[in-house]
């Protein structure tokens, strides 16, 4: 104790270098991914949405068209067609007002690690607000589920049935834990 009462400049000084180390690697660098070629932006600075009358935006959304790359986590999708259909075949048929939303989607692996990948991470939103989980159907070619290794490519098809509407609707995909998430409007 009597150590500290002769150093009492030196012991403040190390405990404000102390606290400034804290809190710098507590808030000091802070970004977000605002768009599909993997550069950084100020998580201060306002998003500029493509796709306005969207509900639900967030600021850290990747908007893309069909056949545009969104790349979420190091893992970049591709929605590379999207149909429409009454039925999937004799025994699969919509329901009434509604109507099967098809997509053919491609997925490639750009980061460095082994890369998870599901069909599950793919929902859709309705022009209404709704979103909707996919529908296990049988189609040709379904994405399926499994893991990308770097470099790793994988393609497939998502199903899900909508709502016969007027309006956009939107391919939401948010990979495994990810936070950040591809929008893909459709419609």
């Amino acid at each position: 104790m009597n150590w500290f009462k002769k150093h009492k400049i030196l012991t403040v000084i190390l405990a404000l270098v102390l606290v400034g180390i804290i809190a710098g690697a507590a808030g000091g660098s802070k970004t977000n991914n605002n768009g599909s070629s993997g550069t950084k932006a100020s998580s201060s600075a306002a998003k500029q949405y493509r796709f306005n009358d969207r509900a639900d935006k967030q600021p850290t959304d990747v908007e893309v068209l069909p056949n545009e790359a969104a790349t979420v986590g190091g893992v970049k999708m591709t929605v590379t067609s999207v149909n429409y259909a009454s039925s999937l075949g004799e025994f699969q048929t919509a329901d009434q007002g509604k109507t099967y939303l098809v997509a053919s989607v491609g997925l490639e692996n750009t980061s460095n690690k082994t890369q998870s990948y599901n069909e599950f991470d793919f929902r859709v939103q309705t022009a209404g607000g709704q979103v909707l989980d996919g529908n296990a159907t049988t189609v040709d070619s379904p994405l399926s589920s499994g893991d990308l290794v770097a470099g790793g490519k994988v393609s497939g098809k998502v199903v899900f049935q909508v709502p016969v509407e007027d309006g956009h609707q939107y391919i939401i995909w948010k990979p495994g834990l990810a936070s950040d998430r591809a929008i893909v409007q459709v419609k």
